[in-house]
């Protein structure tokens, strides 16, 4: 049931965790050995981004000190024993103008010697990524994009060894010029030997101008990667895709993983992430409920509490508490022993109700992808068999069970898009690639960092 979700801000849920368990609400609910062997079991996977705080710090001298004495302080909590820490840079902070030049030059430096110093506190480092973004302050050309981006991975290229290898190479594709820069930096420097692990950026980026793409946005900076692989005689690309957690992309990604070890005799290994999971919970106040084929979006907020679930005599407050004591029964957690979900007074969750709401969340990674494997088993031999209307009905139908039983443009327009995916999944045409991202992408280019000689054709 292991799911390949990478849980970002686990120091959150792990003090959580922790202080409920020494508090005067806990009722023998779970041992600390019974939430490693959840995560074990479910989500092992868990992200802290190096420089969340380092707009704030005072004293920069003491800042890995402390970020090391994070990652310390949580592993010692007894939930993680048998799960792996990733440490993200702070690229993106930078990217999006939290940090200034000084701030930028300080990170630069100190984020290598931090995974050097305490290369034992993790499992998996991202590289020091910097694309563009919106009010990005250490930018003027994308000459400077360029060469910061290069220094940064010929650095990684070049740290010890027990270091290197557990660096993730991010490979950005976004605009035409992005595409053009990390490209350089793929194929001039032959980067991709130096890494075990790769990873794309970008795919949040500006998602109304996913629509008009005819392919699967992330098999772009997919395909160039394989190619290396390839080249560099890999047996398995470990491949993570940075905010694309959608339930609905797992599907994709079942699909392109069996794609490729048939095509190609690659094993592709997907992970993903996201910061959203958890605001859903807490701030929008629904859940995922899987029900026959469908996954239902279920509002938990008090005003729905009372309403009918769908078309059965049970209402939605029983439904969901109903899904929680299944859920306690699967790990053998305590039964929650409550009928209302809210406290009266604050109006917010009881404790015990949003510690286990927030590991089903994460369990529900586990469900959908192993019906996902099922389903992708039985909707492939339609797309070897070239019996592509067929495939792309069932596959409209499968999506709109993900998304809630609805029907939208963009669910539509992504279902149909998946053998086109398929296609050039199996061509690895990288020239290809780069026309539908100058074509459909050229529109989010950064122009503020064009200069004379970098002319961009508009489409």
């Amino acid at each position: 049931m292991r799911n390949n979700y990478v849980c970002a801000g686990f120091e959150t849920v792990a003090g959580i965790l922790d202080r409920f368990i020494k508090g005067d609400e806990y009722e023998q609910n779970f041992t600390r050995q019974d939430i490693n062997n959840f995560f074990s079991n479910t989500c092992n996977k868990f992200l802290h981004s190096y420089g969340q705080y380092f707009r704030d710090a005072r004293k920069y001298e003491k800042y890995s000190k402390k970020e090391n004495e994070l990652f310390t302080k949580c592993r010692g909590f007894g939930f993680f024993n048998d799960s792996e820490f990733f440490v993200d840079s702070g690229g993106f902070q930078i990217s999006i103008g939290l940090l200034d030049k000084r701030q930028t030059d300080l990170l630069f430096n100190m984020y290598y010697d931090f995974l050097t110093e305490y290369v034992d506190s993790y499992n998996r480092a991202f590289i020091l990524d910097v694309p563009p973004g919106p009010n990005c302050k250490v930018f003027n050309t994308f000459d400077d994009v360029y060469r910061l981006n290069h220094e940064s991975y010929v650095n990684a290229a070049n740290l010890p060894d027990n270091v290197r290898n557990k660096m993730i190479y991010v490979h950005h594709f976004r605009t035409p010029k992005l595409w053009e820069i990390y490209s350089k930096i793929l194929h001039d420097e032959e980067m991709f030997k130096y890494f075990n692990y790769h990873a794309t950026g970008g795919i949040v980026a500006n998602q109304s101008s996913d629509m008009d793409i005819p392919c699967i946005i992330y098999v772009l900076p997919m395909i160039p990667l394989i190619n290396e692989a390839l080249k560099n005689k890999r047996s398995v690309l470990h491949f993570h895709i940075l905010g694309g957690s959608n339930f609905r992309e797992i599907l994709f990604y079942e699909l392109f993983k069996l794609h490729i070890m048939k095509k190609h005799k690659l094993d592709l290994e997907i992970t993903y992430d996201s910061s959203g999971l958890f605001k859903g919970l807490m701030r929008g106040r629904y859940v995922y409920i899987m029900d026959g084929e469908a996954i239902k979006k279920v509002d938990i907020r008090t005003t729905s509490l009372g309403l009918r679930y769908r078309n059965e005599e049970k209402k939605i407050m029983e439904k969901y508490l109903e899904t929680l004591d299944e859920f306690s029964d699967t790990f053998n957690f305590k039964r929650i022993n409550r009928s209302d979900v809210y406290c009266g007074k604050s109006g917010t969750f009881h404790t015990d109700i949003k510690i286990y709401t927030m590991l089903y969340s994460l369990y529900m990674y586990s469900k959908v992808q192993d019906k996902m494997k099922d389903v992708v088993q039985c909707l492939y031999p339609l797309y070897e068999a070239g019996e592509l209307e067929e495939f792309n009905n069932k596959a409209e139908l499968i999506t709109r069970n993900i998304n809630n039983e609805k029907i939208t443009r963009k669910q539509q327009n992504k279902t149909y898009s998946i053998v086109r995916s398929l296609d050039m999944l199996s061509n690895l045409d990288e020239e290809y690639c780069k026309s539908i991202v100058e074509k459909f992408l050229a529109k989010d280019e950064f122009i503020e960092l064009l200069n004379d000689r970098n002319k961009i054709v508009r489409w």
